[in-house]
């Protein structure tokens, strides 16, 4: 019987024991299962890519919106006081060349001024008649008939110029060039002074970019540089290539960022007062380059991890001009073609066997 319970329990230990051992070595079923079952360590699952021979280019990222171009405003006013009587167009509307924006007639003290004006050429003519008159019957000088013809071409110019105006009745405002309204600054009925704006009209393939960036970054860029422009609020990849125009000398105290006003490409279709972004490159490398996934910050310096013969090798680089994708290094006597491990990398350990698969 005792022998018996011998038995059963050397079974029920071998069971045991190996349970514990098919359990803990679970991980043998990944990777290279005979160069872990050798070694008695674990199989790291990593996805490596190539270091290449390239460009690093350094973006700075920018913001802003799309305004007139500096002359692309057209103002329209009169010089005299008037009423709107009719608009005809609103603000972001298309316009072509003659297209009438609006309708305006004088307002009452200018009809009044009109008046006085004819009263007083009607008046002048009188007396440059009297005074003829009076020159023929020798009652007057030559002096005085001066006087009276001048009194009298003052008051006749006087009327030309308002009838030239559009003071004498209603007046169509009509667009001088084909382009966008981009404010209108009266409302239907409302007196508008003499000189003050009517419309404000922006030609055609005559808008810029204005964006802004920090401060820090002006030393890197110029003027005459590219920049690839795209739309914010648009769902597409399509980049148009702008051109620094000018470079503010002062930081905008609104945003606290330097102006940067930027040519648009004429065929491309940014709307007046869109939201916009900016790339311009401020640096540039070229080297050994690998993905910045592949580099680690360790204890004040850097590391990747190499593949070979299917164990991880740790090796010290020096990183330097880097974007969002890719990082040029140098040291750790890595080779263009070498595989560096962009995934799994911060588990491993050097010598560390693993299992490879590419990096899409």
């Amino acid at each position: 019987m005792n022998r018996r319970l011998l038995i059963i329990l050397v079974i029920a230990a071998a069971v045991a024991v190996g349970a514990y051992l098919l359990i803990s070595g679970r991980w043998r079923i990944e990777g290279n299962p005979g160069a872990a079952a050798e070694e008695g360590g674990p199989v790291a699952s990593v996805e490596v890519a190539p270091a290449t021979i390239g460009t690093v280019t350094e973006e700075v990222e920018a913001y802003g919106t799309v305004v007139p171009a500096p002359g692309a405003v057209q103002v329209l006013s009169v010089p005299f006081e008037s009423r709107a009587r009719r608009i005809m167009v609103s603000g972001g509307q298309k316009i072509s060349s003659g297209e009438v924006l609006l309708s305006i007639e004088p307002s009452p003290d200018t009809y009044l001024k009109l008046e006085e004006a004819r009263n007083a050429f009607r008046l002048a003519r009188e007396g440059l008649k009297q005074m003829r008159r009076r020159i023929a019957l020798k009652l007057a000088t030559n002096d005085q008939l001066l006087k009276s013809r001048q009194s009298f071409e003052e008051a006749r110019l006087r009327i030309e110029s308002m009838k030239k105006q559009g003071i004498d009745g209603l007046r169509a405002v009509r667009a001088d060039t084909a382009g966008l309204v981009s404010k209108v600054n009266v409302q239907e009925g409302s007196i508008v002074p003499a000189g003050a704006p009517l419309v404000e009209i922006v030609a055609r393939n005559r808008l810029e970019a204005l964006i802004g960036i920090e401060p820090e970054d002006i030393k890197s860029i110029r003027a005459g540089g590219a920049v690839s422009l795209s739309h914010v609020n648009v769902e597409t990849r399509l980049e148009a290539a702008g051109r620094i125009r000018k470079i503010s000398s002062a930081v905008n105290p609104a945003t606290r960022l330097v102006d940067v006003f930027v040519s648009l490409p004429s065929s491309q279709d940014f709307l007046l007062g869109e939201y916009i972004r900016g790339k311009m490159a401020i640096a540039r490398a070229e080297g050994l380059m690998v993905p910045m996934a592949a580099v680690l910050p360790e204890g004040g310096r850097y590391v990747l991890f190499t593949v070979k013969k299917n164990r991880a090798v740790k090796r010290y680089v020096e990183p330097s001009l880097s974007n969002r994708k890719n990082v040029v290094v140098t040291g750790g006597g890595i080779r263009p073609g070498d595989r560096v491990v962009v995934l799994g990398n911060y588990e491993l350990k050097d010598g560390m066997a693993v299992k490879v698969t590419t990096a899409r």
